[in-house]
């Protein structure tokens, strides 16, 4: 009975974790292909960064990695699908925590970019080894040392393919790159502010 409960608990763990890769993988058709509506409206930058914050307030607290928060003072609000600029937001934070040590720290910036606005996500983590950079936002990149490994506890591996596929719909882009003090930073740049923009 015990043996036959353990495996059991092994079928039902994997057949979440495939029921997450699917999931994703529609998110991303979805999202690439324009055939998820989204669903537009005035996004406070300063409410989105909070609804991150409260989310993984537990885990940041059980890792003692903080969370910082900057936005500037003449943020306009952003025009987008909440929800999935929340979305966004979450993997690249989850991502971040992942890899930030014991006691580290995870800063959220906003500021202006021109006539658009500029979003940051940076961490005191490992980096990202530059072999790696051109590669982190494709579908299922595997690697030992890449920061999405879809066959660690991190999930599908989809993450960032999916921040890549939400940013481009709102008209933005995406990058990565490594800080001076060796941590990672992700920065979307060119969010529109109309929603002509993105749904032309």
């Amino acid at each position: 009975e015990d043996t036959r409960r353990r495996y059991l608990e092994i079928v039902g763990d994997e057949t979440l974790k495939l029921e997450g890769i699917v999931g994703d993988l529609l998110d991303v058709a979805r999202l690439e292909g324009g055939g998820l509506a989204l669903t537009c409206g005035e996004v406070p930058v300063a409410q989105l960064f909070q609804r991150v914050a409260d989310r993984h307030e537990r885990e940041m607290l059980g890792k003692q990695v903080s969370l910082e928060t900057s936005v500037a003072a003449d943020m306009p609000a952003l025009w987008g699908d909440a929800a999935r600029l929340e979305q966004a937001l979450q993997n690249l934070v989850a991502n971040a925590l992942r890899h930030t040590p014991e006691g580290g720290q995870i800063s959220l910036v906003a500021e202006r970019a021109g006539e658009g606005v500029r979003l940051t996500v940076r961490d005191t983590g490992s980096g990202i080894p530059d072999g790696h950079l051109p590669h982190i936002f494709d579908r299922f990149y595997k690697s030992d040392a890449s920061r999405t490994d879809p066959f660690s506890k991190s999930g599908s591996g989809l993450g960032l393919s999916i921040v890549k596929a939400i940013v481009e719909r709102h008209g933005g882009t995406v990058a990565a790159a490594n800080t001076p003090a060796g941590g990672a930073e992700f920065t979307l740049t060119e969010l529109q502010r109309t929603v002509e923009a993105i749904s032309g």
